[in-house]
């Protein structure tokens, strides 16, 4: 009996699987939070909710590959480094700390993050 594969699935496939979710949720919820609990329009809020957040740019960046790797059990390290690429992505078109940058525009990550979603899978290698 032969096997078919769908192709659509193979790529949708490849897509989910360079965006780590689990990071994606845990940046949100910690962002929301830090939003409630400092005001920017207080100077001293806004610096500490800049440095807040961009602490926990740098934590969850260098946690998504140990995430993946132990607790996904992904092995694959061109997936590890594409998956961690793809966390930047988000972070930057989710705004974060990168929004207090007085040269970041919203549209700057509504352009990044389709055209790399849609590119990766393109060029990485299929499973």
């Amino acid at each position: 009996m032969s096997r078919t594969v769908n192709r659509a699935d193979d790529y949708m496939s490849r897509v989910l699987k360079h965006i780590p979710s689990e990071i994606v949720m845990a940046y949100i919820a910690i962002d929301g939070v830090l939003r409630t609990s400092y005001n920017p329009n207080v100077r001293a809020d806004r610096l500490m909710l800049e440095k807040l957040l961009w602490i926990t740019v740098g934590i969850l960046t260098v946690i998504t590959p140990l995430w993946l790797w132990r607790v996904m059990r992904v092995r694959r390290v061109s997936q590890l480094f594409v998956s961690t690429l793809s966390i930047v992505v988000w972070f930057f078109a989710l705004g974060g700390p990168f929004a207090m940058l007085d040269w970041y525009k919203p549209a700057l990550g509504a352009v990044a993050l389709p055209l790399y979603t849609l590119i990766v899978p393109i060029i990485s290698r299929s499973s």
